[in-house]
């Protein structure tokens, strides 16, 4: 096996970077064969893995951005039996702890090395860019639509300076203060919802949303399922008094909330609406998201 390391050097602020040289001369002492390729835009961790040779496995080295950047790549290469290696060097590791991933650098290298692997679901999003062009995309964790993408632009500014969990919390607060929900119809396996005066849809693979944000769901990474929970009908105070609960998990207790497990959901909207996942505001309505059932195996996952 030859990895291509796809390393992000603003991953923890930068802090990441100072594991490259010790991720490198273990490999090489390891006798593995490997390619280093630095990401320097955004977008470029996609590009990466998409163009990997077709012997080369990749490895993102950052954060959940890096992962599902590689895992999107990865993914519209149309290999057969893609294969993904992480060796996390990020500030939240929500997809490494749904997955069961290692994130001390020793037990990460460790199962690199070993090379098991576990098949794993991803999901299959389509939307309008900015511009209006029809885009697809994969991603392995969540998408939110509404006031994720508000959150997530926040959060990516105050980070660097408050800390993951302050600097979300933070966004979180400033997001719902400037809110602008939106009627929504959703189509789910089917069955049309329309739902009014929707602050946020979170359609999610991986039960932690964001930094600390999190979800008490019956999902597993390998099951075929999506969640679709949309926050619909609250008063401004209404919504933050919700916000503690996406801290605790139990927001998905809620019985105000809109909560359904399925495979395929159509989204849209006669507002303009914003679509976020994993991380980075993306693009607007309308958009449809579908689950590819262990569609690619990940190196290090818990069976």
């Amino acid at each position: 096996m030859k990895f291509l390391l796809i390393l992000n050097p603003g991953s923890r602020s930068g802090r990441g970077r100072d594991l490259w040289p010790w991720l490198q001369e273990r490999l090489t002492s390891a006798g593995v064969r490997f390619r280093a390729a630095v990401t320097e835009a955004p977008g470029d961790a996609v590009k990466l893995a998409r163009e990997a040779a077709p012997d080369e496995t990749p490895v993102a080295v950052g954060g959940d951005g890096t992962i599902n950047g590689v895992l999107d790549g990865l993914l519209q290469a149309g290999r057969q039996d893609p294969v993904l290696g992480v060796f996390y060097t990020g500030t939240s590791p929500d997809f490494c702890r749904f997955n069961g991933v290692p994130t001390e650098p020793e037990a990460a290298l460790r199962a690199l090395l070993e090379g098991a692997s576990a098949p794993r679901d991803a999901a299959r999003v389509t939307y309008r860019g900015c511009d209006g062009a029809g885009l697809t995309a994969h991603f392995g964790c969540s998408c939110n639509i509404g006031l994720g993408a508000a959150v997530a632009r926040g959060a990516n500014r105050s980070r660097r300076w408050l800390g993951d969990a302050w600097g979300t919390g933070l966004a979180v607060l400033a997001a719902a203060a400037g809110r602008r929900p939106a009627d929504l119809v959703l189509l789910l396996d089917g069955q049309p919802y329309p739902l009014r005066v929707v602050d946020n849809l979170t359609v999610a693979k991986n039960p932690h949303i964001a930094s600390g944000l999190k979800l008490a769901l019956d999902l597993r990474p390998d099951d075929g399922r999506l969640c679709a929970l949309a926050v619909h009908g609250k008063s401004a105070l209404g919504l933050l008094r919700l916000v503690p609960g996406f801290y605790s998990g139990k927001a998905a207790e809620d019985p105000s909330l809109f909560l359904r497990f399925c495979s395929k959901i159509e989204v849209r909207s006669a507002a303009p609406c914003e679509v976020e996942f994993d991380g980075d505001p993306r693009g607007l309505l309308p958009a449809e998201i579908e689950i590819l059932p262990k569609v690619y195996r990940l190196i290090g996952a818990r069976p």
